[in-house]
């Protein structure tokens, strides 16, 4: 069953998802499942030193997919308390209930947002004034996945160009893949939707259904391929190429 909620702000319309996190605790093996399924990995993982955290990503035509898994448990939990982001919480998903998955959404216009009431946090890599803008309504919801705005210079389409070899290679997968055209995310609640997701939801950015456990169902170039593709048990993502 598909949930929506009437709560809607027309400034979220211009919000699109611009990447797609997963927490996971088997760092190598979600790589390793993931390579054998026909994508290709960066090579160097990305240290998130503040946070305590480490990744891996996979880049598309107009997305990227990132495994995130815990290098410095106090380091983590020191940012848990700071920004209310609970990534230990959300790593052990199988024991808390938590939902696993993270959503990063790029602005279409200048007159996007996210919500009224957002909390605002400035990660290592960011120049001075420049922050990522959470919902806190969806931070304190950890069934749902949480979902932020991140700035204009960071979204992929601001930066990937398809016309260097280096970034080519980035998007070359054994697969064949190229572009993500859809994204459903199945949660285990009972919980009413923040506003911030139903607004994803109308708006067609995600579809967010209900289930027995929680599953990232991501379609490529409208599954032009009819495969399947499944990473469970070491992940919780179906894909449809």
């Amino acid at each position: 069953m598909q949930t929506t909620s009437p709560q809607i702000s027309a400034d979220d319309c211009f919000l699109e998802v611009d990447h797609i996190f997963v927490c996971t605790a088997k760092s190598a093996e979600s790589v390793s499942v993931l390579e054998e399924l026909g994508f290709y990995c960066s090579n160097q993982p990305v240290q998130h030193l503040k946070q305590g955290t480490v990744s891996k990503i996979i880049f598309f035509e107009n997305t990227y997919l990132e495994l995130i898994w815990i290098e410095d448990k106090h380091l983590v939990q020191q940012q848990s308390e700071l920004t209310d982001v609970q990534t230990l919480t959300r790593v052990r998903g199988q024991r808390t209930g938590a939902s696993p998955f993270g959503i990063g959404l790029r602005r279409k216009s200048e007159e996007s947002k996210l919500v009224s009431h957002s909390t605002l946090y400035c990660a290592e890599w960011m120049p001075t004034k420049m922050s990522i803008s959470f919902a806190a309504e969806n931070l304190a919801n950890q069934q749902e996945p949480f979902c932020f705005v991140i700035p204009d210079c960071a979204a992929i389409t601001s930066w990937l160009d398809l016309s260097l070899t280096a970034h080519q290679q980035l998007i070359s997968h054994p697969l064949g893949v190229r572009k993500l055209t859809s994204v459903k995310i199945i949660i285990n609640s009972d919980k009413d939707l923040t506003d911030v997701m139903s607004v994803l939801c109308v708006n067609s950015a995600v579809v967010i259904e209900r289930g027995e456990s929680p599953l990232l169902e991501l379609t490529f170039d409208e599954g032009i391929r009819k495969k399947n593709l499944d990473a469970r048990p070491i992940l919780p993502i179906l894909f449809k190429c």
